[in-house]
């Protein structure tokens, strides 16, 4: 196929990324063998679902999917707006290595480049969703980059990747006055009637999954898996195969978090149930969800609060393997602020979260924060004292910081 790939197509490869990523995340967490079971039938269905559109055999799918170890999020890339010495505007794009922390990969892009300086927080978060790509859901974060060179000395010193996340970027349009995109996600997947049926296969076995399994978080898990595989309504829809694209690429996982403010500038902390540390909330990044999407659910999961249309900036991106020696799973972490009008709010804590409070910056001193949280929140407080308190110079501040 040439050109882009039909709506139609691209939703069903991010639908079947979304089973695999499920599949995988449940193995991961050590099921029992009933479990264990469901899990590699969910990966099967899931290749199967791929399948209808990818030109590639369903074992051969299948076999790459196993590949899958660790958790499993939306993956990690960098990007490089770059304007050269003679005002000629290139990009490049890579994946972040799991094994490179983000501050090393930027320092090494610079001087690749022989930037003037070595860019710190990105201006704008785009996925490969947006992009248009049937690819294994990546986050990117993008950042400006002045070099000391010539174009053709850059073309040389970092040839443009032959990948279809170059060829994307090289033609999208970076909107740097936009805000977070948080996206909903929540309409039925047109799907055609053969992929219907893998879907009702998937819905069943989560279903047995849902009443059977011993473990409460699995039970959780199928329930979502569930609900997802009925999410689906038949079309008479003819899909294209896709070119060829790499299945498992490699790249660091990802996480969200959000530094909540009222009108006061008091920051809203969690008590961690499990350390009794207070931190901001949020986790990792489900594949199918924004990193902004991300910060939403974990705000609506820990506390019960919707804070979708509250979220009006982004602090910035870091690597949790540069601000704490903790060990992490999950180490790139976009980090949003968002604010609420009132304080007086009604919280529906969960299982994990103890308690929450509304802190000044200078009650920090006073708190047992979690490993790498006081470098976060000193980072949020200076963000929105540099951007101000209202959204729209928030969002300036994402364009021009």
């Amino acid at each position: 196929m040439s050109g882009m790939p039909d709506t139609a197509s691209l939703q069903l490869a991010w639908l079947a990324d979304r089973f695999r990523a499920q599949a995988a995340l449940g193995l991961h967490y050590r099921p029992d063998d009933a479990d264990r079971a469901r899990f590699h039938q969910l990966r099967r269905h899931a290749a199967e679902l791929l399948a209808c559109v990818d030109s590639r055999d369903v074992d051969l799918i299948e076999a790459t999917f196993s590949k899958d170890d660790g958790l499993s999020t939306p993956l990690a890339a960098i990007a490089f707006w770059v304007t050269s010495a003679d005002d000629v505007h290139l990009r490049r794009v890579a994946y972040l290595p799991p094994n490179q922390p983000l501050p090393h990969a930027l320092t090494k892009a610079a001087t690749r480049l022989q930037a003037d300086t070595t860019p710190t927080r990105p201006v704008a978060l785009v996925d490969s969703h947006e992009l248009g790509l049937p690819d294994p859901h990546t986050h990117i974060a993008v950042y400006r980059v002045d070099s000391t060179l010539q174009a053709s000395a850059i073309v040389e010193a970092w040839p443009e990747p032959a990948t279809a996340l170059q060829r994307a970027l090289g033609q999208y349009q970076l909107d740097e006055t936009r805000g977070p995109r948080v996206d909903a996600g929540t309409d039925p997947v047109p799907v055609n009637a053969e992929a219907k049926a893998i879907c009702d296969r998937i819905a069943e076995l989560a279903a047995s999954g849902q009443e059977h399994s011993s473990d409460r978080y699995n039970v959780e898990r199928f329930a979502q898996l569930r609900a997802l595989a009925e999410n689906t309504v038949v079309e008479d829809i003819t899909y294209q195969p896709f070119e060829s694209y790499e299945l498992n690429p490699d790249g660091a996982t990802t996480g969200a978090e959000v530094a909540i403010f009222d009108t006061n500038n008091r920051m809203l902390l969690v008590q961690r149930a499990d350390t009794g540390q207070w931190a901001i909330p949020g986790g990792g990044c489900e594949v199918g969800e924004s990193w902004a999407a991300t910060a939403a659910r974990e705000v609506r999961e820990e506390i019960g609060l919707r804070i979708e249309d509250a979220i009006d900036g982004l602090v910035g991106v870091v690597d949790n393997r540069v601000i704490t020696s903790e060990p992490t799973t999950i180490p790139v972490i976009a980090i949003f602020q968002a604010t609420l009008r009132t304080s007086d709010l009604d919280f529906t804590l969960s299982s994990e979260i103890r308690d929450v409070a509304w802190v000044t910056e200078e009650q920090l001193s006073r708190l047992d924060l979690f490993a790498g949280h006081r470098a976060k929140i000193t980072a949020a407080f200076g963000y929105r004292s540099n951007a101000g308190r209202r959204p729209r110079d928030a969002a300036a501040a994402v364009s021009h910081g």
